[in-house]
């Protein structure tokens, strides 16, 4: 039964996980094409880092090595995507604040004129 179990765990490690690194570096190309380069550069660096480093450890037979670097890639790829949302849509709002605050002052100075 010990033998059974242990070939079981065995077999599950033998894989190279090829669909986990295909979906890890969609995901960070998903985060580059929001703009975390610009506003989360340090957790996309991360996440490629992380990325190759699961490649050598596939390239190395490394396999359960590679899935757990391919999870923390994936998270900081995922946060720098959410970063880089966050921060574009808090510059929509800004702007969205700053016209309206021009078009309250064009209205006052259309208002005093009269």
């Amino acid at each position: 039964m010990i033998v059974g179990i242990a070939l079981i765990a065995a077999c599950g490690s033998t894989n190279p996980p090829t669909q986990q690194l295909t979906e890890t570096r969609m995901v960070i190309e998903q985060a580059e094409q929001v703009g975390a380069q610009e506003f989360a550069p340090l957790e996309l660096r991360d996440a490629g880092i992380k990325l190759q480093q699961a490649r050598d450890a596939v390239e190395e037979k490394e396999y359960e090595k590679a899935v757990r670097l391919l999870d923390h890639a994936r998270i900081d790829a995922e946060v720098a995507q959410v970063k880089a949302l966050s921060a574009k849509s808090q510059q929509a709002a800004e702007e969205l604040r700053e016209s309206i605050r021009v078009m309250r002052q064009e209205l006052e100075s259309k208002n005093n004129r009269n």
